[in-house]
């Protein structure tokens, strides 16, 4: 299959590698539709030392899935996902606590032979608590929306709350703090999250002068 690697600062290939294949019975293997770049990508393209061997990227992708071990939960063929920025098996004790990111049985793409999400198919380790079922076709025009939920909104979404908590407290304490939402990807799904009906009580919004710059180029006003 074709997958991109990174061998240094600004070098950044598609290449032949090897199609993924199950390895444990908790992989399942995701044909991906859609993938995409993340700003954290940007720095390796930009401070990478050079190497002869290249590394797999990516960390953000949704797809089909093509086949599942006996392990991976209700995951069937022909199942719609998207993958997490991490993998991870979402029972561990920090699972439980929120912080997949630190999963005792967990990882990252593109690193310890795991694939990166830049390639037209993905092996997907602990398939059955990294992977979330998504309501649509692999034709659906909703996918390139849907691509958020890998990345972007989640890591937004838990900026709110940072945004309404004191040290010491839930979040629920009547001292507000003041935070501000620049005009990136990450900076509009936390602002939007913030301004949604639903979103928090405590707190107030201001947004950074990135976005209002963003804004007036777009003719939304200040």
């Amino acid at each position: 299959m074709r997958a991109t690697l990174i061998y240094g600062a600004g070098d950044v290939r598609v290449e032949n590698v090897p199609d993924p294949v199950l390895r444990e019975p908790t992989d399942a293997l995701v044909r991906v539709l859609r993938s995409c770049v993340c700003g954290s990508d940007l720095w390796p393209y930009k401070s990478r030392p050079a190497t002869g061997q290249g590394d797999r990227i990516g960390h953000e992708f949704l797809g089909v899935v093509e086949d599942a071990g006996s392990e991976a939960g209700t995951l069937r063929r022909g199942d719609v996902v998207v993958a997490p920025f991490v993998w991870a098996d979402n029972t561990c004790d920090f699972c439980r606590e929120g912080l997949q990111t630190s999963c005792r049985h967990g990882g990252q793409w593109g690193a310890d032979g795991v694939d990166g999400g830049q390639g037209e198919a993905v092996r997907v380790p602990q398939a059955a608590g990294t992977l979330v079922k998504l309501p649509v076709g692999e034709d659906s025009e909703l996918l390139p929306s849907l691509l958020t939920l890998s990345d972007v909104f989640p890591t937004g979404h838990p900026l709110r709350g940072h945004r309404r908590s004191r040290p010491g407290h839930d979040g629920d304490g009547d001292r507000r703090r003041r935070g501000r939402a620049d005009g990136g990807a990450v900076g509009q799904a936390a602002r939007r999250r913030a301004d949604h009906p639903d979103g928090p009580a405590h707190g107030t919004h201001r947004p950074g002068p990135r976005f209002r710059r963003h804004r007036r180029r777009r003719g939304a006003g200040r």
